[in-house]
């Protein structure tokens, strides 16, 4: 018997291929991200909105400008809701492979935790250069614009067209109204 040596190539540590692995795990991030995105997202929208509400209804505005103002805090909910929702879901990702006993298929199969975690930490610093680049090039765009409404607003009282109310006297000097 000779025995001969044979030498197995291995593919660069640096450009590592994605396997089916990885993609499946980054799927699994997909979409409780795409979820708590538009949720978060919505609830904080309706926030801001409800706390500018005063400043824009009843003050005779036309509704296109409470649609540009509506359109112009979306980058900045945006902002804000980015990192709660990468949070939400990788909490909800890995919970639910955990929940199905996926991550002790892995490790018996002789997957290391790491190696599990590798699309996500490389997935990581990209989402986080994504959102410097949104926060540096489009978040101050529609700050200029979105402001409070001018000073002189405040000061016009809505008209409601009520009729006056007729009072009643009970006993002589107290009124009631209607």
């Amino acid at each position: 018997y000779s025995r001969r040596r044979v030498t197995v190539r291995r593919p660069s540590r640096i450009f590592h291929p994605v396997k089916i692995l990885h993609k499946y795990v980054l799927k699994e991030h997909v979409g409780p991200l795409v979820f708590a995105m538009t949720a978060l997202t919505s609830i904080l929208l309706l926030q801001y909105i409800a706390k500018r509400f005063g400043e824009l209804v009843g003050k005779g505005l036309p509704w296109t400008i409470i649609a540009e103002f509506l359109g112009l805090s979306v980058p900045l909910t945006v902002a804000l809701s980015m990192p709660m929702a990468v949070l939400v879901s990788t909490l909800y990702a890995f919970s639910r492979l955990a929940a199905e006993n996926e991550i002790t298929a892995m490790k018996a199969g002789g997957v290391s935790l790491r190696y599990v975690l590798m699309p996500v930490l490389i997935a990581a610093p990209g989402l986080t250069l994504f959102m410097v680049a949104f926060k540096d090039q489009v978040l101050p765009l529609p700050n200029p614009t979105l402001r409070p409404p001018p000073a002189h607003l405040p000061h016009q009282t809505p008209h409601l067209g009520w009729p006056p109310q007729p009072t009643t006297q009970i006993r002589p000097g107290t009124l009631v109204s209607a």
